[in-house]
């Protein structure tokens, strides 16, 4: 209980304010709009202000444009077509302008291994060719067979896909050693088979609309977003952040994934097969690898968590709350125990676990002492911390590269750094846009909640 003091109804476990709290917490829920789907509007208003506790106030989110899945792939590939034509005119380019010079190309292109140009053609398009054939089935499928039909094409691409992939292979492995081979397969297939077992849609789907099942998603999701319920509830409050964690963590293997495997593909395959005899600038090749890496984590992280996303983890974690671990505490703080079915006001001391806890925001239903509880509010009470993280990064990467074009001579070096340039700027706007956003929308909150914080304040003094 706040300040120390206690009452009768202390002895429970609870104060008077959060026993009716508690009480009251199946009243109403709101859904992501704020309407109301079961209970009124006035009952809702009229337990929050008998229970002197402030249910966190969402401010809506405009509209922000995202990239559909489809358009996403489609300049995924020709990103990921681009940065692997550079890398090949890093290490096979010519000096065909010279008077003398025997070369008519800019390339050497009888040096280039042309199974491996199918190799990595097949591999950087394989998930367009999906979400190109997912979207006409979907549009031209019936409904009933609707599910036949997806599972259909993804055996008949994996068949289609593999069987070029190990024909490319069986070839390559004619003309070069075992060892290149292995540099090739392991470790894509090692990390891959870490991070989502036999299962063989996370290699030609990142998105997470096969991730849940028809129950779930029914109740959960919609259009491939999470729903977000305003419970008063605090068991159904912490089971929704439990199925928000398990989401974002599967968005984030896949964003990793995604982003690591094409920058392998496109950047370090082409490096392992070059011949031994050809010289080429290798600090410049792996700049262009990491420069590339770093994009595509940008640009994944983005497709993965666009705004409204964010904001439904956001408006989760208000709800949630967090315990601060007194640490010098007083002999004679009253602490009360800790109830999980309890909706714990600002300020609230409890004991879990032998431990002293003290309670922040305007509401608390999290467990005391729970990491994953913590840190779900350590990052998602303020998501700007995250898009201003990959602002900076973002940010960063386009100074760095303005830089090096500032210092560069080479013509090869010059193409390369400044196509990179123009594909980040068009990222730099889009995380840009974000941040922005967020951060008038969240500042306005974060005014809001302070208020109502001072006002349940008082209420409970």
């Amino acid at each position: 209980m706040p300040g120390g003091r206690r009452n009768a109804a202390s002895r429970n476990g609870q104060t008077k304010s959060q026993a009716n709290f508690s009480i009251s917490s199946n009243i109403g829920i709101r859904s992501n709009s704020g309407e109301r789907t079961a209970g009124s509007g006035a009952d809702d208003k009229k337990s929050e202000e008998f229970c002197g506790i402030k249910a966190p106030k969402h401010v809506p989110i405009p509209i922000v444009p995202v990239d559909g899945h489809l358009t996403f792939e489609a300049l995924s590939l020709v990103v990921s077509i681009i940065a692997a034509s550079l890398q090949m005119l890093n290490l096979y380019r010519t000096v065909w302008w010279l008077p003398h010079s025997y070369n008519n190309y800019s390339m050497n292109f009888y040096l280039i291994d042309p199974y491996l140009l199918i190799f990595i053609i097949t591999m950087i398009a394989r998930q367009f060719i999906y979400s190109l054939l997912r979207r006409v089935i979907d549009i031209s499928s019936p409904v009933r067979w609707l599910s036949i039909s997806q599972k259909m094409m993804r055996i008949t691409l994996l068949i289609v896909v593999m069987s070029i992939l190990s024909w490319c292979l069986y070839r390559m492995a004619e003309r070069h050693n075992s060892m290149k081979i292995f540099y090739l397969c392991y470790p894509s297939l090692s990390v891959y088979f870490v991070m989502f077992g036999v299962s063989a849609i996370p290699f030609f789907d990142i998105s997470t609309t096969s991730l849940y099942g028809k129950d779930e998603k029914k109740t959960k999701f919609l259009m491939d977003k999470p729903l977000h319920n305003c419970s008063l509830n605090a068991s159904a409050i912490r089971a929704e952040v439990s199925t928000l964690r398990s989401d974002f963590n599967r968005r984030l293997k896949r964003a990793l994934f995604a982003s690591s495997s094409s920058a392998y593909v496109c950047g370090i395959t082409p490096i392992i097969f070059v011949p031994q005899h050809l010289h080429f600038n290798v600090s410049w090749v792996v700049q262009h690898v990491i420069m590339f890496w770093l994009e595509r984590i940008t640009a994944h992280f983005l497709h993965a968590y666009p705004v409204r996303y964010c904001d439904v983890l956001h408006r989760a974690a208000l709800h949630l709350g967090r315990w601060v671990k007194i640490e010098n505490r007083n002999s004679h703080t009253y602490a009360q125990a800790w109830n999980d079915s309890v909706l714990w006001p600002h300020g609230s001391i409890v004991r879990h676990n032998k431990e002293i806890y003290r309670s922040e925001g305007l509401c608390t239903v999290a467990e005391p002492g729970n990491i994953g509880h913590y840190r779900f509010y350590a990052i998602f009470s303020n998501p700007t911390v995250l898009l201003c993280s990959l602002l900076g990064l973002q940010l960063l990467l386009v100074c760095a590269q303005i830089f090096i074009l500032l210092r560069t001579t080479d013509w090869y070096q010059v193409l390369s750094i400044t196509l990179l340039l123009v594909i980040n700027y068009y990222t730099l706007f889009k995380v840009t846009r974000d941040y922005l956003i967020c951060w008038k929308v969240y500042h306005a909150e974060q005014i809001i909640q302070e208020k109502s914080q001072m006002i349940a304040n008082s209420i409970v003094q």
